[in-house]
């Protein structure tokens, strides 16, 4: 019931997390994050919320309200910054909903969004378990001008062999092979493998928790092209 009233009383809050460019060390692009209002106004994290959205079928209202919000700001921002990007993520239930790309064009005219502006991303998971639901929807997001993006990549079974069926622009490395790289040599050796591979595909690689400089001199030494 919290999560409803959140969605219809604008109860959540956007955040935008920095995305670097390795190369220029420029941040021209945002993903953005949920958080939902408590009710002594505190910040609740996904964590506190998205597993019961999902469990009681909320998480396509939560993705339109995350969309339209996103968008609004974007448009603002755009107004006198055109250069930044938002990146989206929709869960595994908004794959199956094909509603939402009324919701994307909408928002797109409502707010005068370039499509190119913004990158939407599905999990790894997401897309393995329903592959030819997920191929179609890429593509039509692509097919619009968007971007495209796999998150979490690395944590799934048989990362590499699914890779090359997906249309996305970018491969988002997983945190949990980021963190320690800069200790860890195994981790070190299978970051450069999957941006190698990455990169032999075409595709602009991601690192996610990228949480001190010498992970980024790290990360920038092989190669990745943005940290997060």
């Amino acid at each position: 019931a919290r999560i409803k009233n959140a969605v219809e009383s604008n109860d959540f809050a956007i955040a935008c997390q920095p995305i670097m460019d390795t190369r220029t060390r420029e941040i021209h692009n945002y993903e953005v994050l949920l958080r939902m209002r408590g009710d002594d106004g505190s910040l609740m994290l996904p964590a506190g919320f998205l597993p019961s959205a999902d469990r009681f079928g909320l998480t396509r209202s939560i993705d339109r309200w995350v969309i339209q919000n996103a968008f609004r700001i974007l448009g603002k921002t755009n107004a006198l910054e055109p250069d930044i990007h938002f990146a989206i993520n929709l869960s595994a239930k908004t794959l199956e909903e094909p509603t939402i790309f009324d919701v994307i064009t909408e928002s797109f005219d409502k707010y005068n969004i370039d499509p190119r502006s913004v990158t939407f991303e599905i999990t790894e998971n997401t897309a393995i378990a329903n592959l030819g639901t997920a191929v179609d929807f890429l593509n039509r997001l692509r097919a619009m001008g968007c971007k495209t993006a796999l998150d979490d990549f690395g944590v799934g079974y048989s990362s590499f062999a699914y890779l090359k069926d997906l249309p996305v622009d970018y491969v988002k490395i997983d945190g949990s092979f980021v963190r320690n790289l800069q200790t860890d040599v195994l981790h070190l050796t299978m970051v450069r493998s999957m941006n190698d591979i990455a990169h032999a595909m075409g595709l602009k690689t991601v690192a996610e928790y990228v949480e001190n400089q010498d992970c980024l001199d790290k990360l920038s030494e092989i190669g990745v092209d943005y940290v997060q």
